[in-house]
C-alpha cells in the first residue's frame, strides 16, 4: 500500500510541475507577443509620421511631449520654452507648406558649414567621438588643405 500512495503523490507532483511550467511558458509566450505588438505599433507610426504633412507630425510631437510632461514634472518647465521657442517661428514663416531642409552631405559642406556642425554635435552628443563627427573632421582637414594649397599658389 505505501508503494502504491508514494507512486500516487509523485505523479500528482508531477502534474502541478508540468502545470505550473506550462503557466510560465503562456506567461513568456504573452510578453513576447506583447513587445511584438509594440514594436509593430511603433514601426507603423514611424511610417505614418514618414507620409503625412508637416502639420501633423507637429500635432503629434505636441502629444508626445504631453505624455512626457505627465511622467516627468520636471521637464515641464523645458517643454514650455521649447514650445515659445517654436510658437514665433511659425508666425513669421509663410503661410504655403514649406518642406524641411534637407540634410546635406558632409562631402558637399562647406568649411564653415562642417565647423558649424561640429560645434552642434560637441554640445548635443557630448564630444567628437561618434563617427559623423569623425567624417566632419576628416572634411575639415580635407577642406583646410586645399584652402592651404590654393593660397600657395596665388603666392607663386
Amino acid at each position: 500500500m505505501n508503494k502504491e500512495e508514494k507512486k500516487e503523490e509523485k505523479k500528482k507532483t508531477q502534474k502541478k510541475t508540468d502545470k505550473k511550467s506550462e503557466k510560465k511558458e503562456e506567461k513568456q509566450k504573452k510578453a513576447v507577443k506583447k513587445e511584438k505588438a509594440s514594436k509593430k505599433k511603433e514601426e507603423k507610426e514611424k511610417k505614418e509620421e514618414k507620409r503625412e504633412p508637416e502639420e501633423k507630425v507637429e500635432e503629434k510631437a505636441e502629444k508626445k511631449e504631453k505624455k512626457e510632461e505627465k511622467e516627468k514634472p520636471e521637464k515641464k518647465e523645458e517643454t514650455e520654452k521649447k514650445k515659445e521657442e517654436k510658437e514665433p517661428e511659425k508666425k513669421e514663416e509663410a503661410p504655403e507648406k514649406e518642406t524641411p531642409p534637407k540634410k546635406k552631405k558632409v562631402n558637399k559642406m562647406t568649411l564653415p558649414e562642417v565647423e558649424a556642425k561640429l560645434k552642434y554635435v560637441e554640445e548635443k552628443m557630448g564630444g567628437l567621438t561618434s563617427q559623423y563627427a569623425q567624417h566632419l573632421l576628416q572634411r575639415k582637414e580635407i577642406l583646410t588643405s586645399q584652402k592651404k594649397e590654393t593660397s600657395t599658389k596665388k603666392q607663386k
